[in-house]
């Protein structure tokens, strides 16, 4: 590694705001690997964002390019999220100098095998097992276009997943994930990297917390909405009445904002801007996290558990990351998870225990430690 790496990024969509899911960990790693000294050359996918200024803040230059969606795209035999992606104007720039490539997840591999990039030393983070993450999808969507989309995007995500043989180096995200991709493309160096999030946090304090119950998710994927449906319809009427609920998302459906309406101790906020979900997630009592697809790591678990002075409690799929394990409550039935939310929000957590848990994270998901590692990576 020289003394000041240069790295180009590709990122699968602009990665700001950091407010959800992979974007979290996008951001959060451009701005620990520029912590760590290194230059970064940004290519994100202008998709349903704007550009983002805010992005000179943790890489060098930015360059955005366009997404070529539509049926052209939709019909082709590689996955519709990879082939979307096929800008020439990527790989003009790439091949620009000869700076090693990290490509954020499967979706910007479009060019990981292109003659040009043949010499380049090009590492992939595997944000899911994506096939597997489609898969559960599918599952989850009712039948219909969403239902038959998934399930035909996972069969061609399984098909082109073995193009990741031509990476010099897997960053995956869970230990579950690595050991799978370690199995998969032997000839591959694999290595856990833990997510990158935003670990600043004020000092924690026992008496900071108001007494209702969080659900927080982006509200548009099927998949939450499953679990904030469960939590409305098995959930909330087991409560004590008048038991403050809220949910808290992006873009909520109306059909999810009227059922949420039918309880009036629940409120629904929706598409709130990033300090006003802090202040939610931070205050909270209880951060309910559930999930019924085991896939991936639940970064908003780790959100939570890094920006809440609450209790967090979760089901069993949630835990994609078993170390986060000591710091949660875990449940799985409704009756369980009311009677564990009743009595968390009988009794806040104390200081030694959030003193505690702040250590953990430390130590374990620091992030600039964690780039220092993916720049002991480079040649």
């Amino acid at each position: 590694m020289s003394a000041s790496p240069h790295l180009h990024a590709v990122s699968f969509q602009v990665p700001f705001p950091p407010t959800y899911g992979g974007i979290i960990d996008v951001y959060y790693k451009l701005q620990a690997l520029k912590t760590a000294g290194c230059r970064i050359t940004l290519h994100t996918y202008r998709y349903r964002c704007p550009e983002a200024p805010a992005l000179a803040d943790v890489a060098d230059r930015v360059l955005y390019y366009e997404r070529a969606t539509g049926p052209a795209s939709m019909l082709s035999t590689l996955p519709y999220i990879v082939y979307s992606r096929r800008n020439p104007r990527l790989l003009e720039a790439l091949t620009a100098d000869n700076a090693p490539i990290l490509f954020e997840g499967l979706h910007t591999c479009f060019f990981l095998n292109h003659p040009a990039l043949r010499d380049r030393f090009k590492i992939v983070r595997t944000h899911n097992i994506e096939h597997a993450y489609y898969a559960e999808l599918a599952k989850a969507a009712p039948l219909g276009y969403k239902h038959t989309y998934y399930r035909m995007e996972a069969a061609k995500l399984r098909r082109y997943e073995p193009q990741l043989r031509h990476a010099d180096a897997l960053l995956a995200i869970t230990p579950d994930d690595r050991a799978y991709f370690a199995k998969q493309y032997p000839e591959v160096r694999t290595e856990w990297m833990p997510c990158f999030y935003d670990n600043h946090r004020p000092n924690p304090t026992a008496d900071a917390t108001e007494p209702y119950v969080l659900y927080h998710a982006n509200l548009a994927v099927a998949e939450n909405v499953r679990a904030a449906v469960f939590l409305l319809d098995e959930i909330v009427p087991r409560l004590r009445p008048g038991t403050r609920v809220v949910l808290a998302g992006k873009a909520p459906a109306e059909g999810l904002k009227r059922r949420a309406a039918r309880h009036p101790n629940v409120r629904m906020v929706a598409d709130p801007d990033q300090p006003t979900m802090e202040h939610l997630i931070a205050q909270a009592r209880v951060n309910v996290l559930l999930t019924f697809q085991s896939t991936g790591i639940k970064l908003k678990l780790l959100h939570a558990l890094a920006k809440g002075h609450g209790h967090c409690l979760v089901n069993t799929p949630m835990l994609t990351d078993g170390a986060l394990a000591p710091l949660c409550t875990v449940a799985d039935t409704p009756a369980d998870l009311a009677a564990a939310i009743e009595r968390m929000l009988a009794v806040a957590p104390s200081r030694l225990e959030l003193e505690a848990r702040a250590t953990f994270l430390r130590t374990h998901y620091d992030p600039v430690e964690n780039a220092r590692r993916i720049l002991d990576l480079l040649p």
